[in-house]
């Protein structure tokens, strides 16, 4: 038995350094604060810099559930090729306060750079032992205080002044980052004082030292590229699959939704709504999906249950509405501003009863906006609830990507005419070959017919009154399940995608996954090719429900050691799996502390699997009391320590 070589890929020293003496590739830089520090809008500002000098930009929020005070960050990456996923260490750190020293210290690389705001006054005494282990390099500039000497009410141009020292360090021109600037703030006064404090910025720091460091030049291309997050990108779908109605009760990770369509609503041509609570978004939704417009809410988990009820009147009723799922960490109210993919199998099963519906997880900002297209599609032409399960991690990852291409395909459905030789006469639930009748929309009086939320006939005549129990009701109850679920078996066969492939085919491991983890998986195989002793692939899954199950199995069966990795504690994709497959991995990787996964924390967790080139004859997938015996099963590992 051979033990897989990790060591080189990760906690060996050149992982965590970073050298400045040579161009760099990629750069991290994470930026910390108060809330009301202006962190994200920052974040937003040097993204869509970089953007315009064709870097790759990947950002990241670290937020809490405060307006002001607490404690959050901005994490970004500026990368000369692609970007696919931030990692946990950062190459510059900038602190506006000293939580943020305390805190991410042991996230900064060897040799890296500490920005910190001397005006607050604290001390690097408690740190200088870890800052000289790592050889780090202090700069201390007075952030807030040359930003009160520019306006005395807004220290929050410290950020402004920060952002100039990096620019003054990177070797790099002011002019695009005002440009920049002008957009954001198009009013003058905030624009000149912006601009006032980039420049006093720069001379600080010119005037502090000569230290130096510099970028590679872009590879990397996107034509006019956009920056967008998770959310815009679903949103943008939404608009360019023809939604017109919007109901949403603002909730995060799910808002930014909310007030980009809002924002825009005049543009797109869509009546949104913010209603008082999650109940009157699904009822109201419901409510314009039957009437035949294109309807959409946008929640959370706890919205997801509040809604469970009238999803069931859309099942019943067979009205298409799209429903997003910003998944957050849970149960209850959970921690909102934090990431989890716990809400898989409740979203196949929410509401009582059974009924179709389909679930799509997209696995990146590209994926957020065609899938989002493909959702409404697929509600009207199998007239059904669609999920879409995104997450914090993706809702309010940040990225820059190509343009996206509004020219869509609309698929409505089958839509009732008027009379046919088939159907002389309109019957809203008639039994058709492939389950699914013609819709009609009101007001048509040559098809009048009621709105029941009760089971019903082809008519919609209820049966839950005094037709319950009658032989003739119970043939009919049955036709109707019978008629709905022929739905499901069409569109699992025709519409639902199979997993997908990254890396050698001839991987001797396999890191199977669903959703936004994917593109931490990504980089994690990159970097497992290239360093390990072994070959890894990755099969990925975005269309979750209901499986393709025989091309599901096809793929699976092309697997040597598999191992699923997600971000709850019961492993759902690996239980869906089981359940329809009959496949178990070799391990799983279970990771639910709220932080979203990189590269760095998979291969932390798959070095604590004491992986082996030998035939993994048990597999595991949901064992009892050994859930913390075995080595390769990882479920609750914290995201620190790394090394």
């Amino acid at each position: 038995m051979t033990k897989i070589k990790l060591d080189n890929v990760i906690g060996n020293g050149e992982a965590y350094k970073v050298d400045f003496d040579k161009p760099l590739e990629r750069l991290a830089i994470r930026w910390g604060g108060a809330a009301g520090d202006g962190l994200q809008s920052t974040g937003l500002l040097i993204a869509k810099y970089f953007n315009s000098q064709g870097y790759s930009v990947h950002g990241v929020p670290g937020n809490q559930s405060s307006i002001r005070g607490g404690h959050i960050w901005y994490h970004i990456e500026i990368g000369s090729d692609k970007v696919q996923n931030y990692d946990n260490w950062t190459d510059i750190l900038v602190a506006l306060n000293e939580l943020t020293v305390e805190e991410h210290l042991d996230d900064l690389k060897t040799d890296g750079i500490l920005l910190y705001n001397n005006s607050k006054r604290f001390s690097l005494d408690p740190y200088q032992k870890d800052l000289d282990k790592k050889n780090i390099t202090a700069i201390g500039m007075p952030f807030t205080n040359i930003a009160r000497e520019i306006d005395l009410k807004k220290p929050v141009l410290g950020n402004t002044v920060a952002v100039g020292a990096l620019l003054e360090m990177m070797q790099l021109p002011s002019e695009p980052y005002l440009e920049v600037l002008k957009k954001r703030f198009p009013k003058g006064s905030i624009y000149e004082l912006n601009k006032e404090a980039l420049k006093r910025g720069r001379e600080a720091y010119k005037e502090l030292t000569n230290w130096k460091i510099s970028l590679a030049e872009p590879t990397y291309s996107v034509k006019d590229g956009i920056v967008v997050n998770g959310n815009h990108a679903i949103a943008l779908g939404a608009a360019a699959a023809g939604l017109k109605f919007l109901a949403q009760y603002p909730i995060t990770p799910a808002s930014s939704i909310l007030t980009y369509l809002a924002n825009n609503a005049k543009k797109f041509g869509i009546v949104v709504r913010q209603v008082e609570d999650e109940i009157s978004a699904i009822a109201s939704v419901v409510g314009a999906g039957w009437a035949g417009v294109r309807a959409m809410t946008a929640t959370s988990g706890p919205g997801i249950s509040l809604m469970a009820e009238n999803i069931g009147l859309a099942g019943i009723t067979e009205t298409p509405l799209v429903v997003v799922d910003a998944m957050r960490g849970g149960p209850s109210t959970g921690v909102p501003t934090k990431t989890e993919q716990g809400d898989l199998i409740p979203v196949i099963n929410v509401s009582h009863g059974e009924f179709p519906r389909a679930v799509f997880a997209p696995r990146n900002i590209d994926e957020a906006y065609t899938l989002t297209v493909k959702a409404f599609n697929i509600s009207e032409k199998y007239q059904l609830p669609v999920f879409i399960l995104s997450d914090f991690g993706l809702s309010e990852r940040l990225e820059n990507v190509a343009p996206f291409d509004f020219d869509v395909e609309i698929d409505r459905g089958k839509i009732w005419e008027g009379p046919t030789d088939e159907m002389p006469e309109y019957h809203r639930y008639a039994h058709t070959e492939d389950g699914i009748s013609p819709r009609l929309f009101p007001p048509a009086p040559e098809g009048i017919h009621v709105g029941v939320g009760a089971e019903h006939d082809i008519d919609s005549h209820s049966m839950a009154g005094h037709k319950a129990g009658l032989k003739s009701a119970r043939v009919e109850k049955v036709k109707q399940f019978d008629k709905r679920f022929k739905k499901l078996e069409k569109l699992a066969n025709e519409d639902m995608d199979p997993p997908t492939w990254d890396g050698p085919e001839d991987a001797e491991f396999t890191l199977v996954c669903w959703g936004s983890v994917y593109t931490a998986v990504l980089d994690t195989i990159t970097r497992l090719n290239k360093f390990s002793s072994a070959k890894w692939n990755i099969l990925s899954f975005s269309d979750m429900f209901p499986l393709p199950v025989e091309k599901v199995k096809r793929e699976l069966g092309k697997i040597k050691k598999g191992i699923i990795v997600e971000a709850n504690y019961t492993g759902q994709l690996e239980q869906l799996l089981w359940t329809y497959t009959g496949w178990r991995p070799h391990g799983s990787i279970r990771h639910i502390d709220g932080e979203i996964l990189t590269a760095t924390r998979i291969i932390s967790f798959l070095r604590k699997m004491e992986i082996n080139d030998s035939q993994m004859e048990d597999l595991y997938s949901i064992p009892l009391r050994e859930w913390n015996e075995d080595p390769r099963i990882v479920i609750n590992l914290p995201s620190a320590p790394l090394s």
